[in-house]
């Protein structure tokens, strides 16, 4: 990419990075002013949209374009509603490839045709929803998740089930899956309570 960029313009001065934690700190530098930022998706310490999210919340996300090998229109879905300036996949044909960059560096969106209403839906969930799938990913039982949210254990399944269907999903483990990887959950290191051993980059 680095490559492709510089061939692009001598005005262009990439800068590349290997793993998200590099990511993060050089797009949080405010001496930096970002002309554009592709980002990929499949880089070390970054699990489905985390990275996006972080750049959506530093307010770099109109300035930036996922370009990964990710090619599932519920991404495509959830990166153009946080309004990024593109998603361009990787395994796209090289004149389509080259025109989808083109666009992001004349600074027009540019996304991948998704076909069918749901998918062009990008996933939503609440707080609550958020905080029980959370406690899911976790390893608690319903009746545990009632006892730590002050919830009956009735109000927790639906609400988790609630979850499942705004996925698109039949199980709780797909569920969380799901979340995490459309950046609805995150996962850090440490967990606040582990249990039995539970415990791209490129930036132009």
């Amino acid at each position: 990419m680095k490559d492709f960029l510089l061939g692009w313009g001598d005005d262009l001065r990439p800068h590349v990075c290997g793993d998200a934690a590099s990511t993060r700190s050089l797009l949080s530098d405010k001496r930096q002013e970002w002309f554009r930022i592709f980002l990929d998706l499949d880089v070390p310490g970054a699990y489905g949209l985390s990275l996006p999210k972080d750049v959506q919340r530093a307010g770099l996300h109109t300035s930036c374009c996922v370009v990964t090998a990710f090619d599932k229109p519920d991404l495509i879905a959830e990166v153009r509603s946080m309004g990024f300036l593109g998603y361009i996949v990787k395994a796209s044909p090289y004149g389509e490839f080259v025109r989808a960059i083109g666009k992001v560096l004349a600074g027009e969106r540019t996304f991948p045709e998704i076909t069918g209403i749901k998918a062009h839906l990008a996933a939503r969930l609440t707080k609550r929803q958020e905080q029980l799938l959370d406690c899911v990913r976790r390893g608690l039982s319903s009746k545990e998740i009632a006892a730590r949210c002050f919830l009956s254990e009735g109000t927790v399944n639906n609400a988790i089930n609630a979850a499942m269907k705004a996925l698109g999903v039949t199980s709780r483990s797909h569920a969380v899956a799901k979340a995490i990887e459309l950046g609805l959950l995150t996962i850090s290191t440490q967990d606040e309570e582990p249990r039995q051993g539970r415990s791209t980059q490129s930036a132009a």
